[in-house]
């Protein structure tokens, strides 16, 4: 687990080219892109709720402790698919995140039997990965957490040149359907845009970004804001998710844009 702050930016598609261009000077692409052809990734997320939604409740009521439960993958499904258990718990601008690496296939399997010495991975990159594990089913029996939206998005991301620990990220075509299953992590079923016109622009630091980012931003009069990408396509299917849990008592945020 690492901690770190996160400032994030609701941004105009119409800018995209020229954050970008203002920004190649001071940075370089992520590792994993500069592999390949693309200037993006994939990323592919299932969100854990309970019925009444009270993690989405705690965000559109500004809880300034509160946390997400997300299985997480990455692009198209491969043979022995590697996909990531997330906590991310967040104290106002303070962030901290931990993973749990698994087999795709394995995770009905933990899910039904607990069983993490026989299904969790571990190595040198997380070397807590079990223990991360722990905590991720310890919120989810305990507070009975269940699948409630795959959230689907294209990820371009940078590191600074200078320091490492800054990573800018542009994520873009944020989209979302209602699920209610593990198994729709890598679904090809047509999902809705939740967020049109625009991107969210995330820095991430751990000691402040400097003067050129802050220039940057200052130039473009962007506006730093509490963005989420859960609670933008909750409400963005809150009818369906009504008759889902019909039984139960939500209230959905007002105005998008006031609560994000």
């Amino acid at each position: 687990m690492y901690i770190r702050q996160e400032y994030k930016y609701l941004v105009s598609n119409e800018l995209l080219d020229d954050i970008r261009a203002m920004l190649l000077p001071y940075v370089r692409l992520d590792s994993y892109l500069s592999k390949s052809d693309s200037v993006d990734y994939t990323v592919r997320s299932i969100y854990f709720d309970t019925c009444r939604l009270s993690l989405y409740q705690e965000k559109i009521s500004g809880l300034k402790l509160r946390k997400k439960l997300r299985l997480r993958g990455y692009d198209r499904p491969v043979e022995n698919q590697i996909v990531f258990l997330e906590v991310k718990q967040k104290d106002e601008s303070f962030i901290s995140k931990s993973r749990s690496p698994l087999y795709f296939e394995n995770v009905k399997g933990l899910f039904l039997t607990g069983n993490i010495d026989q299904y969790i991975l571990d190595g040198n990159k997380f070397p807590k990965s079990k223990e991360d594990a722990r905590k991720f089913l310890y919120y989810l029996y305990g507070k009975s957490l269940v699948p409630v939206v795959l959230i689907v998005y294209n990820r371009e991301a940078y590191y600074s040149k200078f320091n490492t620990e800054l990573r800018i990220t542009f994520d873009k075509n944020l989209r979302s359907k209602i699920s209610t299953s593990t198994d729709d992590l890598f679904s090809k079923h047509k999902s809705v845009y939740s967020l049109t016109d625009y991107f969210i622009l995330e820095i991430k630091f751990i000691c402040g970004y400097p003067l050129w980012l802050k220039s940057i931003i200052e130039k473009l009069e962007l506006q730093r804001r509490t963005v989420s990408k859960y609670a933008i396509c909750i409400d963005k299917h809150k009818s369906e998710l009504k008759r889902f849990f019909k039984r139960s008592s939500i209230e959905f945020s007002q105005s998008l844009y006031n609560k994000i």
